[in-house]
């Protein structure tokens, strides 16, 4: 009889599962991948993988999960870390701007591909599951509603705090694409430092507001 996987060995098989469907999703789209598909770049039979995932929606899903978890930690590393309101804003529109430029793959996934959300799963069997990467991608979008109520430093409307967070998150995810796209460097030299100045004239455009 063949010994139990030790749990750090299950969690690196399922680690490897997950990167090459990945991959999958954002080079030949959702609809590709397939157990047979899937199982060639692990190099295991299907029926093997099923033994770790029970399905294509289950590693969907747990990609989507994992992504908005480490987009949340450094979101929250930034917050914690800053000294002052603005300071705080301005670490955490730089957190944005980096994860989406370091994990494209991961931001493609949350923000760019058509894929299911949290709605196509309800009264599914992965509704739970997708419930979680629900929670805590609004854990980020309240983190950063309450950092722009901070920098306000005064009562203001829901209603204009959830405008400007609409209007700052199309801007980071419009320079995130144009920089993935390799569009930008076309029209700038040197991207990034226009993506940092772009973030003081946002957290000028919030103060003056």
């Amino acid at each position: 009889m063949k010994k139990p996987r030790q749990p750090e060995a299950v969690e690196k098989i399922k680690s490897a599962i997950l990167d090459r469907a990945l991959e999958i999703i954002v080079r030949e789209g959702l609809d590709n991948l397939t157990m047979r598909n899937l199982a060639g770049r692990v190099k295991m039979t299907a029926p093997n993988i099923y033994n770790y995932y029970s399905g294509k929606d289950e590693i969907y899903l747990s990609l989507v999960v994992k992504g908005f978890e480490m987009l949340h930690a450094v979101m929250k590393t930034a917050r914690d870390g800053g000294t002052g309101k603005k300071e705080r804003a301005r670490a955490m529109l730089e957190a944005y701007l980096k994860f989406g430029i370091e994990h494209p793959h991961y931001y493609d996934i949350l923000f760019v591909l058509p894929t299911p959300k949290y709605n196509d799963y309800r009264g599914t069997p992965y509704e739970s599951l997708s419930e979680t990467e629900l929670r805590i991608s609004m854990d980020i979008a309240d983190m950063a509603a309450q950092t722009i109520r901070e920098i306000y430093g005064q009562a203001v409307e829901d209603d204009i705090i959830t405008r400007r967070l609409i209007q700052i998150w199309s801007l980071l995810h419009g320079m995130i694409s144009l920089h993935n796209s390799q569009v930008a460097i076309y029209v700038a030299e040197d991207p990034i430092s226009v993506y940092t100045q772009t973030v003081d004239e946002l957290l000028d455009f919030i103060e003056r507001d």
